[in-house]
C-alpha cells in the first residue's frame, strides 16, 4: 500500500509502499528506508500541531477531531478508497486515483486525504481544467479549518512537482485560459508557491502560443515542451497572465524573453490585420507594470518590448521612418495613441505618428490646441537632440 512520505535528504513528498522496506526518492534518486521516510514526515508534522492534538499514522487522521468522535460512520471505506487512489496516483494514471478519491469523499465530505488527493489528482488528470479553481477553493476551506498548514502546502508542493516533471517529458500542457484563476488562487493563498507558479504559468503561457510565436527564441529548456493540443487561435487576454509571471517569476532573463515572444515576434499579423483587442492587451499590460510594485528592470523590459511591438523600433532593418508612420497611421485609433502617450511621449517618432494620427480626426487641424501641444512637444525633443 503506498503511502505519503518524506525524502530526509531533498525533504520532498513522495510516497512509498508500505509492504516493501526501502525506495527511491523520486525527485533525488536517494535509497532510503520507508520507516526512517516515513517517521521524518511525522515529525514534521507534530512540530506544527499544538500538543494537545493526537497524531495519528495517516494524513486522513487531520480531520477536524470533533467531527471524528461524532460520527465514525464511512471510516473504513474511505480509506480504501484512498489507499485504490494512492496506488493509481504512484502510476501516474490520474483519472482513476480521481474517481477514487471523489469516491471517498462521498464517505467522507471533510476527509483531509481525500480532498488533497483530489485536488492533486484532478489537477494532474488535464483534461476537466474548468474545475481547478472550485477543487482548490474547496480544498483550501478545508485546510484553514485545520491546525496544520504545513501539510497543505506541501500536498500542493507534490502537485506542482510531479505536474512539472509530467510537462518535463512532454506531457501535455494545460491553457492558462482555463487555469489562470486557479494559479492566481495559489499566489493568494499561499505565497510560498508563488515562485513555482510563475514558472509553471510561463511554461504554459508559451506552449499556449507556440504557433503563433518564433518559440526558438526562447531557451531550450523551455521550447522543447512545445507539444500537445493548440488553441484554435492565440490567447488575446495575455496581459494578467504576464504580469503575474513578471511579479514573482525567479528568472529575469526567461521573463523578459517571455514578454517578447508573445507580444513582438508576431507582430506583423497583429498590426496588419488591425488586432484592436492583442493592441489593447499590451496596453493594458504596459498600465499593469507601472501602476504595480514592479522593479525598474522588469519595467524597461516590458517597455522595450511595448516600443518594438507599437512603435516597430527594431526588426525591420529594410523600413524607413516615413514608411513605418505611413503604416502606422493607418493602424491605431486616436484613442490607442492617447494611452501610449503616457509611455512613449519622449519619443521624436511617437510624436510624428500622434500628429498624423490627431490630423486624421474629425475637425482637427494645425490651429488647435492640441495640434499646437503636441507640436510644442515635438519641437522640444529636436531641440534636445540637435
Amino acid at each position: 500500500m503506498l503511502e505519503y512520505c518524506m525524502c530526509p535528504k531533498c525533504e520532498h513528498m513522495i510516497m512509498l509502499d508500505s509492504d516493501l522496506a526501502t525506495g527511491f526518492c523520486l525527485y533525488c534518486g536517494t535509497h532510503i528506508a520507508y520507516q526512517e521516510s516515513r517517521e521524518f514526515l511525522l515529525e514534521g508534522l507534530k512540530s506544527t500541531l499544538p500538543d494537545e492534538l493526537k497524531l495519528e499514522a495517516d494524513l486522513s487522521e487531520l480531520i477536524d477531531e470533533d467531527d471524528a468522535l461524532q460520527d465514525s460512520y464511512g471510516t473504513e471505506e474511505c480509506r480504501q478508497e484512498c489507499a485504490k487512489a494512492g496506488e493509481y496516483l504512484g502510476k501516474w494514471d490520474f483519472a482513476n486515483a480521481f474517481k477514487h478519491y471523489s469516491a471517498a469523499l462521498e464517505w467522507l465530505p471533510k476527509d483531509f486525504e481525500a480532498c488533497c488527493g483530489r485536488m492533486t489528482s484532478g489537477i494532474l488528470k488535464l483534461n476537466d481544467v474548468e474545475n481547478w479553481q472550485q477543487r482548490l477553493e474547496d480544498c483550501t476551506s478545508l485546510i484553514r479549518s485545520q491546525s496544520d498548514w504545513n501539510t497543505a502546502q506541501k500536498a500542493l508542493e507534490y502537485a506542482f512537482d510531479i505536474l512539472q516533471r509530467f510537462l518535463s517529458k512532454g506531457g501535455r500542457f494545460v491553457s492558462p485560459v482555463y487555469t489562470f484563476g486557479f494559479f492566481r488562487a495559489v499566489t493568494e493563498s499561499f505565497p510560498m508557491l508563488r515562485e513555482r507558479v510563475a514558472i509553471l504559468l510561463a511554461h504554459c503561457v508559451n506552449i499556449d502560443n507556440a504557433p503563433f510565436t518564433d518559440a526558438a527564441r526562447l531557451d531550450h529548456e523551455t521550447t522543447r515542451f512545445a507539444v500537445g493540443s493548440y488553441p484554435k487561435e492565440p490567447d488575446r487576454e495575455l496581459a494578467v497572465k504576464l504580469l503575474l509571471i513578471m511579479k514573482y517569476h525567479p528568472d529575469s532573463r526567461q521573463k523578459h524573453t517571455l514578454i517578447r515572444a508573445v507580444y513582438v515576434y508576431d507582430r506583423e499579423c497583429w498590426l496588419k490585420n488591425h488586432d484592436e483587442q492583442r493592441i489593447n492587451d499590451v496596453l493594458d499590460f504596459l498600465d499593469g507594470m507601472f501602476s504595480g510594485d514592479y522593479s525598474l528592470d522588469d519595467r524597461k523590459a516590458a517597455l522595450h518590448a511595448g516600443a518594438d511591438l507599437l512603435l516597430m523600433n527594431a526588426l525591420e532593418p529594410g523600413s524607413t521612418e516615413r514608411e513605418k508612420l505611413i503604416f502606422l497611421t493607418r493602424v491605431y485609433s486616436w484613442q490607442q495613441m492617447k494611452r501610449m502617450e503616457h509611455f512613449f511621449s519622449g519619443s521624436a517618432f511617437f510624436n510624428r505618428l500622434l500628429l498624423d494620427i490627431y490630423l486624421e480626426q474629425k475637425g482637427a487641424s494645425p490651429l488647435t490646441a492640441e495640434y499646437r501641444r503636441i507640436r510644442k512637444k515635438l519641437d522640444t525633443i529636436s531641440d534636445q537632440k540637435g
